[in-house]
């Protein structure tokens, strides 16, 4: 584990998520598949055609698993891991 993903969070309400690699905030411990996917792909953010493939693990409950469009996870203060691919609707 690096330094930075080592320390606590600047704000003790945030939380530190990682997405694809990339170590970033969220506000609350519960996280939504729209919200995981709008980190991960902001420009496809609200676009109906995409759909997101997410997985995760490290979460507080359930502690890993899939994603699914309309589904949530709460999350630990830190650690949480997603995947996230996208595709697009035919």
């Amino acid at each position: 584990m690096s330094a930075e993903a080592s320390k606590k969070p600047d704000n003790p309400s945030t939380y530190e998520i990682v997405v694809n690699g990339q170590l970033k905030e969220v506000p609350a411990a519960t996280v939504t598949y729209a919200s995981v996917g709008a980190i991960a792909f902001p420009e496809h953010a609200g676009n109906g055609d995409i759909t997101f493939v997410i997985t995760y693990r490290k979460a507080h409950e359930p502690k890993e698993g899939s994603l699914t469009e309309g589904g949530t996870v709460e999350v630990k203060h830190r650690g949480t891991v997603f995947n996230v691919t996208f595709t697009r609707r035919s």
